[in-house]
């Protein structure tokens, strides 16, 4: 007998849209994966400064519908109008929206809240008129509670407002956990990894063959998160002794700081930058790749570890927060945060084969943890012990 498939709402507060196509990503991918097993819509609202009314975005396939909704933001000099006209604009959008959701799928049998922050109220607004419950999978780093990098107080207030009602949460990572705990102790968790598509980010069992060493390193560039001047400062460092090896920094953020850097320190040899890329030309440059390199100063578990990990390359990195729950001595390197000389050094080490990998290993681990299917199947398992313990 097959098992019915349940109506799902991805209410997502991060999402690839017109002004950030990159944003979210994971989140899109987290909805396309439950949408295997149960009929999906996700939903987001953002601000727009060129829209003068509000504009719903729909894409339909058979299981999985996205919808993306504009509003108009004001933007006058008196601050609380600002507020004022911002909160009702963003509350008709939403609106438009779900009964857009409505007329997809019906009542939705459950949300699934990607990010608590902004659009976690709805969901709490949904389950409280409409009986409809929830879960929550968090990625946001802002959820590090007691970090100099975590909300300001009133967010982290509202945050723990919603969480505190899911039904269960399903952080990325362990780590992330710990800090979710501070927030609501008494919540049921359940960990499901970030997810790769593994159609895309595609394993070949006969590696190519480099001429040259070549690590990858992307990211939004962000220096105090991401650290791209203490991966600058050990490559100049490293090059002048030795030429066997070239960086690839692939970011969409503004990294004008490190393109200055690169002149300053005179390694324009041995890095080149490239700026934003489709998801598919990512992977090409991953599997052009022997390495993925890390350098930061906090992460959850970035998606692009498990996309490297999928196609059966290893990781340097630093050992921060969920990093070291999946990468270690069978699939990487890691070192301690802001450590440029033990940065330094498993650079070298890597260069001159000090580690060896096994790529089919490596693959295998990532598809049994970040494969659409398993991560699909875990999302599926979570959402049918939610509405049964409803009906009980």
């Amino acid at each position: 007998m097959a098992i019915q498939r349940l109506k799902i709402l991805a209410l997502c507060s991060w999402y690839p849209n017109d002004f950030n196509p990159t944003l979210g990503n994971f989140v899109k991918k987290h909805a396309e994966a439950a949408s295997l097993y149960n009929d999906v819509v996700s939903l987001s609202v953002f601000p727009s400064l060129l829209d003068k009314k509000i504009r719903l975005v729909e894409t339909r396939t058979r299981t999985f519908s996205e919808i993306v909704v504009y509003y108009p933001k004001t933007t006058s000099k008196f601050r609380l109008w600002n507020m004022f006209r911002n909160y009702f604009a963003h509350r008709k959008a939403f609106k438009k929206g779900y009964k857009t959701v409505k007329s997809i799928i019906g009542k939705p049998d459950l949300i699934h809240l990607n990010i608590t922050y902004p659009l976690g109220i709805w969901a709490f607004y949904l389950k409280w008129r409409k009986d409809i419950p929830y879960v929550i999978t968090e990625n946001a780093t802002g959820l590090h509670v007691g970090t100099d990098h975590s909300y300001p107080k009133i967010i982290l207030s509202l945050c723990k407002f919603i969480v505190r009602r899911a039904s269960i949460l399903l952080p990325v990572s362990e780590d992330l956990k710990s800090y979710m705990q501070i927030l609501s102790p008494k919540s049921q968790f359940a960990i499901i990894s970030n997810v790769v598509d593994e159609e895309i980010f595609k394993y070949s069992e006969k590696q190519k063959e480099l001429k040259t060493k070549t690590f990858i390193h992307i990211s939004t560039g962000k220096d105090e998160h991401k650290n791209i001047s203490g991966i600058l400062s050990c490559i100049s460092s490293i090059s002048k002794y030795r030429k066997d090896f070239h960086l690839k920094i692939v970011s969409d953020g503004d990294v004008a700081y490190a393109k200055e850097k690169i002149e300053v320190l005179g390694i324009q040899d041995s890095v080149t930058f490239y700026s934003t890329k489709s998801t598919k030309e990512i992977a090409s440059m991953i599997e052009n790749s022997s390495a993925l390199l890390l350098f930061s100063n906090y992460e959850n578990f970035p998606c692009v570890i498990a996309e490297s990990l999928m196609m059966g390359k290893p990781v340097i990195s630093t050992d921060v927060n969920g990093i070291p729950e999946h990468v270690n001595s069978k699939n990487g390197i890691l070192i301690p945060k802001g450590d440029e000389a033990q940065l330094e050094k498993a650079i070298c080490d890597f260069l001159d084969a000090k580690f060896t990998f096994d790529s089919n290993e490596i693959h295998s681990y990532a598809f049994k943890h970040f494969s659409y299917q398993e991560v699909g199947k875990q999302f599926d398992e979570q959402y049918r012990i939610v509405l049964n313990s409803k009906t009980q």
